[in-house]
């Protein structure tokens, strides 16, 4: 029985120094590793590709040429995985993207036509229907109308980029100078005649503190267009609004142009929805405090007065409330900025 007892004992002396061994051996492992990880991340920074390549894993891969997008990575045994591009889509310059660019489409609502069309290599390339110019810089997003000249005296004819450029008339010049001299005439005897009438006037029976009365401030004219919520009249507001005349009040708001083209080209056989989308766009972007006085407002200076009018007597039912506690309001102000 002493005999069994001294064995054990033996066994569990024998285990114990093997578990500090281990025990010891685990630090300098895991340092080990800390090492080898901190080598491969350095290793990794600074791996410098040349042109024409781009970095991959622990080396570098050529990019994909023009016309084509990169499909898996290269290994030491296999070359880069290129895929060339669908109808559609294209991809102009060498790359390591994962997919091909959408092709644009010409907006002939905007009077725009197809100069050339999208190729693998190449973005569809737009220019202005006959008679139409454009005037903005490149890429043309929207065309306008080539001038006509009176009586068809046109030195320059209209082209896709400069519009009609017209023969000057000098006797008009005349006319203005003559009319500017009459005015002015005129302007230096009222004057005259006035300033006579004021020496005949009795002093003491003019008012001492005229009252001036200041033209409304923006601030004033917001307070006439209650904050209400737009997003439930949307498809009334843009129903009484072209395409194009949404695209021009979007856009003078600042919403970047690629949104309006993805917008756009998600709907493309569908205006209505085109233009809901369009607008819904800004109003996210404006919010909806002063966004309803804002829209009427934007539309009369943007010369959509007409727009601005129909869209006001639309909301004018849901509004009609709000708008007398907007205008006491803005007598308020009056009365305040009175002198």
């Amino acid at each position: 029985m002493s005999a069994a007892l001294l064995f054990l004992r033996l066994v569990l002396v024998f285990g114990w120094t093997i578990g500090l061994h281990c025990d010891s051996d685990v630090p300098a492992a895991h340092t080990m590793y800390d090492k080898l990880s901190i080598k491969r991340n350095i290793s990794k920074r600074e791996l410098k590709c040349k042109e024409g390549e781009y970095a991959a894993e622990n080396m570098c891969c050529k990019q994909c040429p023009p016309g084509s997008v990169k499909s898996a990575d290269c290994t030491k045994d296999k070359n880069t995985t290129c895929e060339r591009c669908t109808e559609g889509s294209f991809m102009n310059h060498y790359n390591s993207l994962d997919e091909c660019l959408r092709c644009k489409p010409c907006d002939s609502e905007l009077d725009l036509e197809v100069a050339e069309h999208c190729t693998v290599t190449q973005n569809t390339q737009c220019r202005c229907k006959q008679h139409y110019f454009c005037n903005s810089s490149d890429p043309c997003h929207h065309c306008n109308p080539c001038s006509k000249c009176e009586n068809g005296a046109i030195e320059k004819e209209c082209t896709p980029t400069t519009d009609t450029v017209c023969k000057r008339n000098v006797w008009w010049i005349y006319v203005v100078v003559v009319g500017i001299v009459i005015a002015i005439a005129s302007l230096a005897v009222a004057a005259y005649c006035y300033k006579k009438k004021r020496k005949d006037f009795d002093l003491n029976n003019q008012m001492r503190h005229p009252v001036v009365h200041k033209p409304p401030t923006p601030e004033m004219e917001h307070l006439l267009y209650p904050d209400i919520d737009l997003s439930t009249h949307i498809p009334a507001i843009v129903e009484e609004m072209t395409l194009p005349q949404v695209k021009n009040f979007v856009r003078k708001h600042e919403i970047p142009e690629p949104a309006i083209e993805q917008t756009i080209q998600d709907h493309l056989n569908d205006s209505t929805e085109q233009k809901i989308k369009l607008f819904h766009i800004w109003y996210q972007h404006h919010g909806m405090k002063g966004a309803y006085g804002n829209l009427i407002i934007s539309l009369r200076k943007f010369s959509m007065r007409t727009v601005a009018d129909k869209i006001e007597k639309k909301l004018n039912v849901v509004t009609s409330s709000s708008q007398e506690n907007g205008r006491s309001k803005v007598s308020a102000l009056s009365d305040e900025h009175t002198v």
